[in-house]
């Protein structure tokens, strides 16, 4: 057992305990260091370790049934590539950035007071202004240019008009 008044760390390998040499300064990081590379070796290890022995125990059958494109359980119907309206991406975007601004606004507002208490309340406020500034910006930006706009005018006529249903005539 190591006493509390002096300094040794214990790494534990296959249940046996050893202790690292004092000569280490215990300011160092290196057994943080250590224990993250081992992590993400093991990690690495073990996803391309399943992929290896899964490359040489399934069966290699081919056939052309395999080789079709199926899609759903359907047979597919006409060409596979088909071009999805932009409107899809811009709103799915949208979506996204202002989803990760909540993620990010709700923990600076649950301690908000305690920075105002703390006197750091008006560059916290500050920060999350320029925050918020660089999010709403592009937003109105989008929103005046109609690229949010689910139903958008054909081109050479005004949105009123097509909504109105009083389009010019041709």
């Amino acid at each position: 057992m190591i006493s509390m008044g002096t300094w040794a760390s214990q790494v534990v390998l296959g249940g046996v305990v050893s202790q690292v040499s004092p000569t280490v300064r215990p300011d160092t990081n290196v057994e943080l260091v250590l224990g993250i590379v081992l992590f993400i070796l093991a990690a690495f290890g073990a996803a391309f370790g399943g992929l290896l022995i899964g490359r040489f125990v399934r069966p290699k059958l081919p056939h052309p049934e395999k080789a079709a494109t199926y899609e759903c359980g359907e047979p597919t119907i006409g060409a596979s590539w088909v071009q999805f309206d932009l409107r899809f991406y811009t709103v799915a975007l949208v979506f996204i950035v202002f989803d990760v601004e909540i993620a990010l606004l709700w923990p600076w507002a649950a301690v908000f007071k305690e920075m105002g208490e703390d006197g750091m309340g008006a560059p916290a406020f500050w920060a999350f202004f320029v925050f918020f500034a660089l999010l709403a910006i592009p937003f109105a930006y989008e929103w005046k240019s109609g690229y949010l706009d689910w139903v958008r005018a054909s081109t050479g006529q005004k949105r009123s008009a097509v909504l109105s249903g009083t389009e010019p005539r041709p």
